[in-house]
Formats: structure tokens, C-alpha cells, sequence
């Protein structure tokens, strides 16, 4: 298993910092088909696994889209769609939650205030000021937490690499911005031309299941598995990396080896 800290991010920031050139979706996914051509050489293999998390689901379909005969099966986790579809659902959570509690004035500056889907600044000023990850399933919640209970141990072991991974994903996050507002992956990724999985918790809001479900239905591949993991969410793989593995193993393992992995 190769975990890659893309450009812009982790040990790669660390190397390069801010001035990292030309961080979008588009050269990012140019350089994990570098990155999948090198391994397939180096490791003697024909075809390599992809497995895309939140927004490296974006990054993985459009490797696949790229070079499809370089992977044996696409895995999505935390599969992104759209941005719309992010906020519709994380905005109706929030209202269905205020009017559950009978908050007559909240659901009033809701229903008025409803984030421009354009508009991120609009959206993080709303997730902030309603508290969305409160609606995260426990799970998630919980994970959170563990990384921030940890992280003072961590800086104070490792100072130079957590800056590069608190500094890489600022760094990043404000270049690819623009990238994750116009991703609308059930307009421009239904044909993928190599086995599709998607491993999603259940109760994922920040990449909503549901839009996922509705876009795997979409999807034309080779062959292709949806598999739902009960009270799981956005970070599925770790919080449930029991049944993860286990779909892993079960599921994409023996179709990717038929197809030449």
C-alpha cells in the first residue's frame, strides 16, 4: 500500500511550502498517473488499486477517466458528487433540526438565509454558525475528537511535520476551492472504464450518502458495488476499519486480481 501526500500537501509540502506551482484538480491528477505508470514499473505489476477519500475521490475518478488501463478497480470513500449537493443536504439537515426543537426563530433566519451555492465563503459562515459537524454522526464526532486529543502529544514529538500538515491543508484547501465548486461528477463521470466500488458510511453528511447512492446508479462501468457501512460516516475507513477491510478483502480484492492487479 502506497499513501501518497499529494503536491501541496504533507511530506511534499514540507519540501516544497508555499512555493508549490500550479495546485489544481486538473495538474494533481496528472501527477497520480505519473505516480500509478511509476509503481506499476517499480512494483512489476500490470494494474495498480486507486482508492479516493473525500476529495481525493475527485482526484482518483479523474485519474481513471485519465488512464483507465492503469487500474484494475476505482474505491471511493466519502465519495464526493457536487458541492450543490453537499450543501442542499447540510442545509436541510439544519432546518429539519430547528424545526424537530420547535426553534421558530432559527427556522425563520434559516429559510432566509439559505447559503448561495456559488458562494463558499456563504457556506463556511453557515456551517460555522449552525454548528453542522454537531449533526455528524457520533462516530465521526468521536473521531475528531481522538485527532485533537492527540495532537499536542503530536506537536510536540513531531513540530516540523505536523506544521506542514496543518500549513498543507490551509495551503491546499484555499487552491483547490475553486476545483471543488465546479466538480459535478454525475454530469461529467458516469462511464468509467474500469471496475467501480464505493465503501461509504451510512450516515455520511460531508459527502452525502445519499447523493452517492443516486450517482453510483449512474455509473456504467465494467463492474461495479456499492457497499454501505451502518453507523459509519465521512471517515468510514477509520472508524469502522473492521468492516472497511473487510470489503476490501471480500469485495474489490478478487475482482481487481481478475482484472489484472
Amino acid at each position: 500500500m502506497v499513501q501518497w501526500d499529494q503536491r501541496g500537501a504533507g511530506h511534499t509540502f514540507g519540501r516544497y511550502g508555499t512555493k508549490t506551482p500550479d495546485v489544481t484538480l486538473d495538474r494533481i491528477s496528472k501527477d497520480g498517473v505519473e505516480l500509478a505508470e511509476y509503481l506499476c514499473r517499480d512494483l512489476g505489476k500490470k494494474r495498480i488499486i486507486v482508492l479516493g477519500h473525500s476529495w481525493g475521490s475527485i482526484v482518483a475518478t479523474r485519474m481513471v477517466q485519465m488512464r483507465p488501463e492503469l487500474f484494475a478497480a476505482y474505491v471511493g470513500t466519502g465519495q464526493v458528487t457536487s458541492w450543490a449537493a453537499m450543501v442542499k443536504t447540510q442545509y436541510d439537515l439544519v432546518l429539519a433540526k430547528a424545526r424537530k426543537d420547535g426553534d421558530q426563530a432559527t427556522i425563520k433566519e434559516v429559510e432566509a438565509n439559505r447559503p448561495d451555492l456559488a458562494n463558499a465563503q456563504q457556506y463556511f459562515a453557515f456551517s460555522s454558525k449552525y454548528h453542522v459537524r454537531s449533526l455528524w454522526p457520533a462516530s465521526d464526532r468521536e473521531w475528531l475528537q481522538h485527532l485533537r486529543s492527540q495532537a499536542a502529544e503530536l506537536k510536540a514529538r513531531e513540530p516540523e511535520q505536523f506544521k506542514n500538515l496543518e500549513d498543507g491543508m490551509e495551503f491546499t484547501g484555499e487552491h483547490v476551492l475553486p476545483d471543488q465548486l465546479a466538480t459535478n461528477l454525475p454530469k461529467i463521470a458516469c462511464d468509467i472504464d474500469t471496475a467501480y466500488f464505493i465503501i461509504q458510511g451510512q450516515d455520511d453528511i460531508v459527502t452525502p450518502t445519499q447523493a452517492a447512492v443516486d450517482y453510483f446508479r449512474c455509473i456504467k462501468s465494467p463492474n461495479k458495488e456499492l457497499i454501505l457501512i451502518p453507523n459509519a460516516g465521512h471517515f468510514a475507513f477509520m472508524t469502522a476499519s473492521d468492516r472497511f477491510l473487510e470489503a476490501l478483502t471480500s469485495k474489490v480484492r478478487p475482482v481487481a486480481i481478475a482484472r489484472g492487479a
